[in-house]
């Protein structure tokens, strides 16, 4: 299995996703919020990159049925009905309904993927659920792209891609390759007992601290909380989400 890891969504250009299995990590907060909302009974999610996407394709749907959910520079986008925080994900407010979902950067790093063979979404709360699904379906060629913030790396995306990564290396019977991103962040996240810390310590954790969403961060830290794997097919991710 070759697995290679790249620290923000721009280094992934589409042509490279094609035919990879690509695990988009934006722990703060995308890939938390879509897997704590597919946990909750979300009917789907349609994850666009462009807040104009999302206005537009909202007056399609039946707004009684459909929600819209995301940020841009952590704040909830004015007009929209919640935000990026998963702590607003709550199942009474989801069943049955469909979520256009739009944030800074998570949702456009999925974007960036489409010609990916399959699009995963991953975070702490679903690591080894990751981990499992890539290996008991024997994934040949594994991109782990860290959504980053505004084309820079996140440290929490860099220290989660490199749990995956080990629980893939120990537990796959398979030779793995690594590239150099791989490596150092595997390297990295066995430096880290605590990934409470690391989330709270991170420059985007620190921002979010400072916007009130503290929660957040406690919530996001959990690891393994979950056991779906949400996939993104045909640009709906839906609430059919596998187990790990």
């Amino acid at each position: 299995m070759e697995l290679s890891l790249y620290t923000h969504a721009g280094q992934l250009p589409e042509a490279a996703a094609k035919g990879r299995h690509v695990v988009i990590l934006d722990v703060l907060r995308a890939s938390s919020t879509i897997v704590h909302a597919c946990e909750n009974g979300i009917e789907r999610i349609i994850p666009v990159a462009e807040v104009e996407d999302a206005t537009r394709l909202v007056s399609t749907l039946d707004r009684k049925k459909t929600l819209l959910g995301g940020e841009r520079e952590g704040v909830k986008i004015e007009g929209f009905d919640l935000g990026n925080s998963p702590l607003e994900y709550a199942s009474k407010k989801l069943k049955g309904k469909t979520l256009i979902f739009s944030t800074s950067n998570g949702t456009v790093a999925i974007a960036q993927s489409a010609p990916a063979r399959e699009i995963l979404i991953g975070c702490f709360l679903n690591l080894s659920a990751v981990a499992s699904h890539l290996v008991s379906n024997r994934a040949k060629s594994v991109a782990l792209l860290c959504a980053g913030n505004m084309g820079h790396l996140s440290l929490e995306d860099l220290v989660c891609g490199g749990h995956v990564i080990d629980r893939i290396v120990r537990s796959s019977r398979a030779k793995t390759d690594l590239n150099d991103g791989a490596i150092a962040a595997r390297s990295l996240a066995a430096c880290f007992e605590d990934v409470g810390e690391v989330v709270r310590g991170s420059s985007h954790g620190r921002r979010l601290a400072e916007l009130g969403f503290e929660a957040d961060l406690e919530f996001c830290s959990k690891i393994d909380k979950y056991g779906i794997v949400p996939i993104v097919e045909d640009g709906r991710i839906s609430r059919k989400s596998i187990a790990g």
